[in-house]
């Protein structure tokens, strides 16, 4: 039980990221004035230059390309067992874009494919596989005070080693990717063109693909 609500925490920040992102680049589109030039090789560049920087993991310049430049989270990982999770997914980002640039009301839109981890499944193995290594592992101890806590609970030690374990084995025998289909808004406002993500690009942005 402790032990779900550990890795509950760990990942619950995820979905706090895809809600502060959304909301910046909500309120600062809304202000945007559209305009448009002839010619859409620089706003393509952009677009090319924060996919890039996503699928480099280098978050800092990414968010720099979005209009508001929301706060993407670009910090290290808390944990083991989250850099575990977060370094195997940005290792597994890469990108293709599907068509050229074309005319929106407010500027331009580049579409485009992107192939990652698929991090649901991997987490979904996660519980059950760290629940069966703290199982073996107590059945095999001599001595229960190495294993269980004052309140009869596993300790915190054992957990956060069971919950890395277990994502190591996850990512190795149940990792999958997945493909998305992602939009990239384009406008420009003070003098530069600035990616305004869809949906579907802001999850991806936060791990929740």
């Amino acid at each position: 039980m402790k032990g779900s609500k550990i890795f509950s925490a760990l990942f619950g920040v995820l979905g706090i990221l895809l809600m502060v992102a959304t909301a910046a680049v909500s309120i600062a589109s809304r202000n945007a004035q559209p305009q448009m030039l002839e010619s859409p090789e620089a706003a393509s560049a952009q677009a090319q230059r924060m996919m890039d920087a996503l699928c480099a993991g280098d978050y800092e310049t990414a968010q720099s390309c979005i209009y508001g430049q929301p706060d993407l989270g670009a910090g290290e990982p808390e944990n083991a067992v989250s850099k575990l999770l977060w370094d195997a997914f940005t290792d597994s980002l890469s990108y293709e874009f599907t068509g050229l640039c074309r005319v929106t009301d407010t500027g331009f839109a580049r579409d485009a494919t992107v192939t990652c981890l698929d991090v649901s499944g991997v987490t979904a193995a996660v519980p059950q596989r760290a629940k069966a290594l703290l199982e073996a592992k107590a059945a095999a101890a001599e001595d229960k005070a190495e294993i269980y806590n004052e309140d009869n609970g596993y300790r915190s030690e054992l957990v956060v080693q069971a919950l890395n374990d277990a994502v190591t084995q996850a990512l190795s025998e149940d990792a999958q990717t997945v493909t998305r289909d992602v939009t990239l808004g384009l406008i420009y406002q003070d003098g530069a063109w600035w990616v305004v993500p869809d949906q579907a690009l802001l999850q991806i942005i936060s791990g929740v693909a």
